[in-house]
């Protein structure tokens, strides 16, 4: 089976790095399969760093007929089996070029988005029950839709070493992962921050609210407890230092990042939105806040900040069910997804 993934990303999230352990691990199957993405980005050199098939061409934007042709190209050199396009650009462009080659295409919808760039695509797989429910509600017929939930490898978990970076021995600390920006609730997070004085919290990432979270550092009711770290890869080591991991995004549509929590053994707290309330079970492998309650957020907080037992409690629960969202699971169901979807264009 030989399968051309393209995604045309603005930043390396959790859409491209789930691209890219796919195809890692479907190489371990047999399965020949090549990336193409846009010139410069981080996903090309991630996929080099990786050892990945990547070739990259300019194909961004939604005003971009040039790209159906430069596809067309690479399609005919790859003679690829099926097409997987990442987000909704590769699968507006990804899609016409496909249907252009008579070559099946199966697009990942990572988030709630307009159907209309995904009407090319055979199949559309969304990352959770919610983001294939909004598809559904705009018109997208059953029969095209599908479920397939993320998956990590939870082994680096399991050996890393707490990382340093200026949280004092025995300080309570929440640890948030993803980019920084309005919707992943970093607003509400911070007005968090500032009701719970005893408690640090770390946050991973880059984004436009970067200069907010720097101003927050040095505020006097959280100075010396706002910890900005940046993009970093060393998730496991961070995870391992963290004691609880908070999400509080609007509307996540699925959060690869509860899941490395939950494989390092750490209970999670969120608002309780899009996907997240199908991985954290509220009480036992974490704590659900209504969207935009930050007062709840605090709480969530401050209970697991005063119980340490209830945090190792629900750490375990959240590592024994993180075993149902293994990258090898995702990956054997999305093997079937592409092996169906050939056969029935075939036949």
């Amino acid at each position: 089976m030989k399968v051309l993934h393209i995604i045309t990303p603005r930043h390396l999230g959790g859409a491209e790095l789930l691209a890219m352990r796919i195809m890692r691990e479907h190489s371990t199957m047999g399965v020949k399969s090549r990336l193409i993405t846009k010139p410069h980005s981080k996903v090309e050199a991630a996929a080099r760093d990786m050892g990945l098939d990547v070739s990259n061409l300019p194909i961004g934007g939604k005003i971009n007929l040039p790209a159906v042709g430069r596809l067309l190209k690479e399609m005919h050199l790859f003679q690829p089996d099926i097409v997987c396009t990442h987000l909704s650009t590769a699968s507006l462009w990804g899609g016409i070029a496909a249907r252009i080659a008579k070559v099946p295409c199966v697009a990942i919808v990572h988030g709630f988005n307009s159907p209309g760039p995904y009407r090319f695509a055979n199949i559309l797989v969304s990352v959770s029950q919610a983001v294939a429910d909004s598809l559904e509600k705009k018109g997208v017929p059953t029969s095209r839709l599908r479920v397939i939930h993320n998956g990590i490898d939870p082994r680096p978990y399991s050996t890393a070493s707490p990382a340093e970076f200026g949280v004092p021995h025995g300080c309570y600390c929440v640890g948030t992962v993803a980019h920084l920006s309005a919707k992943k609730g970093y607003r509400e997070l911070l007005k968090t921050a500032a009701l719970l004085p005893d408690t640090h919290f770390a946050f991973v990432g880059e984004g436009p609210l970067r200069a907010e979270i720097e101003q927050a550092a040095e505020a006097p009711s959280t100075a010396g407890r706002i910890h900005l770290l940046g993009f970093r890869t060393d998730i496991p080591d961070l995870m391992a230092r963290f004691d609880v991991m908070c999400l509080p995004s609007w509307e996540e549509p699925f959060g690869l990042v509860v899941l490395e929590a939950m494989a390092a053994a750490k209970p999670v707290v969120a608002f309780a939105s899009g996907g997240l309330p199908e991985i954290i079970v509220h009480g036992r492998t974490g704590l659900l806040a209504a969207p935009g309650d930050v007062n709840g957020l605090a709480a969530h907080l401050k209970v697991l900040g005063d119980d340490p037992l209830l945090r190792a409690e629900m750490g375990q629960a959240g590592l024994e069910r993180v075993q149902s969202f293994t990258l090898a699971e995702t990956s054997s169901k999305w093997y079937e997804i592409f092996r169906d979807t050939i056969q029935t264009r075939r036949s």
